[in-house]
This record gives C-alpha cells, sequence and structure tokens, in this order.
C-alpha cells in the first residue's frame, strides 16, 4: 500500500524546505589574538605582524566540530618594526595596499587532522588566488574559543615581492604565517 501523490508531494516539500542543521558561529576577539609573519633575509629570520584581521570560523551543530573558515587581512597594517620598511611593504612590489587593500582565505572544507584539523581553502593576495592548506587546532569552552596554527608559503606564489625581490636569492620565498585567535560565539 503506497502513499498518495499528493502526500508524497508535500512530504518531499517540507524536506527540501526544512533547514540544514545550524551552524554556530564564531567571531575573533581583537584583544589577545595575534597574527604573526616570518621571513628570512639572508638567512636571518625578520618577525612581522598584522594589527588587523577578522577570523570566522563556523562549527557543526550536531558535533561542534568546525565546518568553514573565513580570515580577511588588513595588508595595511602590516608592520615589521620598522617604518621604512613598513612603507615599503604597501607599495605595489609588495603587498600593493592601494589596489589590494585586503588578503582572504576562505573554507568550506575542513577534515580533522593531526590531532586538529586542516582547512583547504583558497588565498586570494593582491588578486592573486592561490589553494592552501592551513593546519589549526580548535579548542571551545563555552561561549569562547582559541584558535592556533602555522602555515608556510611561498611569496612569489602571490607574486609578493617584484622586482630585484622576484628571486630567493637573498629574500627567501618562504614566509611563516601564525595564528593565535581568541574567538567568541557571535551574536
Amino acid at each position: 500500500m503506497g502513499i498518495g501523490l499528493k502526500t508524497a508531494l508535500a512530504l518531499l516539500i517540507t524536506a527540501v524546505s526544512l533547514p540544514a542543521a545550524a551552524e554556530t558561529e564564531w567571531e575573533s576577539r581583537t584583544d589577545g589574538s595575534e597574527l604573526r609573519f616570518s621571513a628570512w633575509y639572508e638567512g636571518e629570520e625578520i618577525p612581522g605582524r598584522f594589527g588587523r584581521f577578522s577570523v570566522r570560523l563556523g562549527t557543526g551543530a550536531a558535533d561542534g566540530e568546525p565546518v568553514s573558515l573565513a580570515v580577511e587581512v588588513r595588508m595595511s597594517s602590516a608592520d615589521m618594526n620598522d617604518g621604512e620598511v613598513n612603507q615599503e611593504l604597501a607599495e605595489p612590489e609588495w603587498f600593493g595596499t592601494a589596489a589590494y587593500p585586503a588578503a582572504r582565505f576562505v573554507s568550506d572544507d575542513i577534515v580533522p587532522a593531526d590531532g586538529g584539523f586542516l582547512a583547504r581553502g583558497q588565498l586570494r593576495i593582491k588578486g592573486v588566488e592561490r589553494p592552501l592548506e592551513v593546519p589549526f587546532a580548535w579548542r571551545p569552552d563555552g561561549r569562547q574559543g582559541h584558535l592556533t596554527g602555522a602555515v608556510e608559503l611561498s611569496r612569489l606564489a602571490w607574486q609578493v615581492g617584484a622586482g630585484e625581490w622576484a628571486s630567493d636569492a637573498s629574500l627567501a620565498d618562504r614566509v611563516r604565517v601564525s595564528f593565535d585567535v581568541d574567538m567568541q560565539r557571535a551574536e
């Protein structure tokens, strides 16, 4: 004995219109959060940081595990503890902040990996978008949470450093980016 066509259509419409399991949205807190980077010049590590950035993390309603990650970095906030170097970083050869004020990483593909998680997404810097995998740890605690991790990337792949800096002869191609971010549930 089957169900009628009207009943079947009503069930299908109801199923399609039900919202998916809601995500919990988390957002970064500016106080206590850090986004650092390191470059290597003639073998010596040169540290820096970004002062303005935002992070949004979505976690699954059922298990609380990360399902999405979005990061936006204001490139003009790069600080290498040297005013002259900071001005140079804004130039087109480096970050080109007038034309490209923000860098963005977006991932909707997060999987468990090595005791933490791996966000597979796209990083866009200076209009160049490339795939990037970012390993991270996520520790929620009630309405607060903590996100940490680090990734190495190629500055030349995103055209950071042009002209005399387009080679890795004195300035290494690799850049290490690390983050330590306090999160809170979004209201």
